[in-house]
């Protein structure tokens, strides 16, 4: 009965939006083209707009398509406020949005519990209609937000205006060096750009080092090798049963109900199961994925072999032997969106593979990814953020500190943490990324993506998220490329503000791949870098990608992209290291060139920003170089939302200018 009712309310929503919306369309043909409430702005931002055309946009709770499918505002490029003259208990929040990027009549925002609705009708507090100037009037504390911004305007010039992550990438935002946020602009009722005015908070410039250090990306050996936590395999010390072992993330794993742990047999099998993946070839949405039966010399027989000699059963898998060891412990907070099943983001695990001999890492990497069962609603939101947030100001592998951290895993590694999933788990996947096992000649980097069955007894392999099979990136004019180049021109819109998803089958053929793989040196001028792309130099080519941007995020949002040269990395973004030695990045994570080559095109390798030359040569300008540094895009994040204080303006500005991750990593 309720779901029947919510269908019929969902159905006269429908009618009413369908109404409104053609009324407003034709209500706007009998303007001439709109004027503008700060026309500076509205011009830049038309003028950003040159190469971004969009889909519809719609507050989830909304609207709804004819498909039902929910569409999503992208972020917006900027956000302002105004004064109210002799009004100190509200205040004006403008959305700016470039013409092409969104032009609907209204955003809808939920700020803690308060639907806050932004027009752009012309209308109440809206100066002009069709300007890509939103405007919602909210209740807020007039002087207490003054006062509040004014302090973080020093915090920001204390900064020297740092330059604001667009996608993921650092660029200087025309539209906040405009019109910036003052004092005195803001006393004199003129609108002001809140869009890069940075937290303040005790302590010095390099707070955003610890969150950077202690809550977003964590491989220091105090934590990753810990041993009340971990285990290290080869010198049999630690604790096999820590919280961070692969042996109790698996057991988690394999575990249906919390009141019934999984026995030691059923783990074994659970987890060579998982590895018999790899010794049989596997057909995946019609993608040949071969068999590597370098997994049964490599991992599977040497682990045998010892924990036959330890006096186990044949057949039986001692985890004390298990040859992983972790490397890392992420935050992914800035994964968050409801649209994707992860409202809350992810938190994840990182192993390598030691050698049978003990002596050394091997080029294989796998990645336990969990999503975070938080509700997406801001309390909720920025509970979880201060969590990770607060750890900042703890000793970095302290007893206080990794108390802390544990406390904020449990949450999503318990079997029990989500018992709306398979064995009540939060996991969302498990990737790999190895060469070790590759049999070829050369040997090829391959990534995999393996997920718990409908039954929840085996951890099985499927298709890999967000990149095509790898026949479709021939970078030649054939059938399957012109396919790839068409979907990604079809959708271009969507994946300029990363919304879209690659489907397992487009145009009546099967388009996401069973595996992924790397195919050349990645690394290195001059550039010959692997990297997704159609077919170069004709434009009118059926197999051209029209847009230099398109093709840049499509193939960065690619895992045989993103390890490869779209981002100059080195296969890994953490690389393999063996037990005593801490694991080091790529630059696209830390703004540093990493290993292998790469080739920093700025030349300043301490200036904390890595800069990519454009894979395909292609772009003018800005377009032309991508400039990197995610861990420190992710720890801004995390600090603007941790140190937000819901219902107020500047909680509004992060979720309307949030810009969601469309990677899988």
């Amino acid at each position: 009965m309720e779901t029947t009712k919510q269908k019929l309310m969902l159905a006269l929503v429908a009618v009413i939006v369908l109404f409104s919306v053609s009324w407003i369309k034709n209500e706007n043909k009998k303007t001439d083209t709109p004027g503008s409430a700060y026309d500076a702005i509205s011009s830049t931002a038309q003028n950003l707009a040159l190469e971004t055309f969009s889909k519809d946009f719609y507050d989830e709770e909304a609207i709804f398509n004819f498909a039902g499918k929910r569409k999503r505002v992208p972020p917006a490029d900027d956000v302002m406020v105004q004064r109210i003259p002799g009004d100190n208990l509200h205040l004006l929040v403008m959305a700016v949005y470039p013409y092409g990027k969104f032009h609907e009549p209204f955003v809808k925002i939920n700020n803690a519990g308060e639907e806050v609705t932004l027009t752009d009708d012309g209308k109440g507090v809206d100066k002009v209609a069709g300007d890509g100037i939103y405007t919602a009037k909210i209740f807020t504390d007039v002087k207490e937000f003054r006062k509040q911004a004014i302090a973080m305007l020093k915090e920001t010039i204390k900064n020297n205006w740092e330059p604001l992550f667009t996608d993921r990438e650092l660029n200087y935002s025309t539209l906040c060096e405009q019109n910036p946020f003052s004092e005195a602009k803001f006393d004199g009722n003129e609108a002001v750009s809140i869009g890069n005015l940075t937290a303040a908070e005790a302590g010095t410039v390099k707070a955003l080092d610890k969150v950077r250090a202690n809550s977003i990306f964590l491989t220091d050996l105090s934590v990753v090798e810990n041993p009340t936590r971990t285990w290290n395999s080869c010198a049999q010390t630690g604790n096999v049963d820590g919280p961070w072992t692969f042996k109790t993330l698996m057991k988690n794993l394999a575990t249906q109900t919390p009141s019934q742990p999984a026995t030691d047999q059923r783990v074994s099998d659970f987890v060579k199961g998982w590895l018999n993946n790899w010794a049989v070839q596997k057909i995946i949405n019609e993608d040949t994925v071969a068999a590597r039966t370098l997994v049964n010399d490599k991992i599977l027989n040497p682990w045998l072999a010892k924990s036959l000699a330890a006096g186990n059963p044949s057949g039986f898998l001692d985890m004390r032997f298990a040859p992983f060891k972790l490397t890392a412990i992420v935050n992914r907070f800035d994964l968050r969106e409801r649209a994707r099943g992860i409202p809350a983001g992810e938190g994840r695990f990182i192993f390598c593979l030691v050698n049978a001999d003990c002596n050394a890492a091997e080029n294989f990497n796998i990645i336990f990814e969990y999503g975070i069962p938080k509700p997406d609603v801001c309390d909720s939101l920025r509970s979880w953020a201060k969590k990770w947030y607060d750890l900042k100001d703890l000793t970095l592998g302290s007893e206080e500190y990794l108390n802390a951290l544990q406390a904020i895993t449990n949450q999503f590694t318990l079997c029990g943490s989500n018992p709306a999933r398979t064995n009540q788990s939060s996991l969302n996947s498990i990737r790999s990324n190895e060469r070790a096992l590759a049999n070829t000649n050369p040997p090829r980097w391959e990534l995999r993506e393996f997920g718990l069955n409908g039954t929840g007894l085996a951890l099985t392999q499927r298709a890999v998220a967000q990149v095509p099979a790898d026949r479709y990136n021939a970078q030649v004019d054939n059938a399957e490329v012109r396919r790839m180049a068409k979907f990604v021109n079809e959708n271009s819109a969507g994946i300029n503000i990363d919304d879209y998803d690659v489907p397992a089958i487009y145009d009546g053929f099967p388009l996401l791949g069973g595996k992924s793989t790397i195919l050349d040196t990645p690394v290195g001028q001059p550039t010959r870098p692997y990297h997704w792309d159609g077919t170069e130099g004709d434009p009118q080519a059926d197999a051209f990608i029209d847009l230099t941007i398109t093709r840049h995020i499509f193939s960065r949002n690619a895992c045989s992209g993103c390890h490869a040269g779209e981002v100059q990395t080195f296969f890994t973004h953490v690389d393999p290291v063996f037990f005593g030695t801490k694991a080091t990045l790529s630059g696209f994570l830390t703004g540093t060139a990493g290993r292998g080559g790469a080739v920093d095109a700025d030349g300043i390798p301490d200036n904390d920003k890595f800069k990519v030359k454009d894979a395909a040569a292609r772009g003018n300008g800005t377009e032309r170089f991508h400039v990197f540094n995610d861990i420190k895009r992710r720890a801004t994040d995390l600090k603007q939302v941790a140190t937000s204080t819901c219902g107020t303006a500047f909680s509004l500005r992060d979720e309307l200018m949030f810009h969601p991750v469309g990677a899988v990593h």
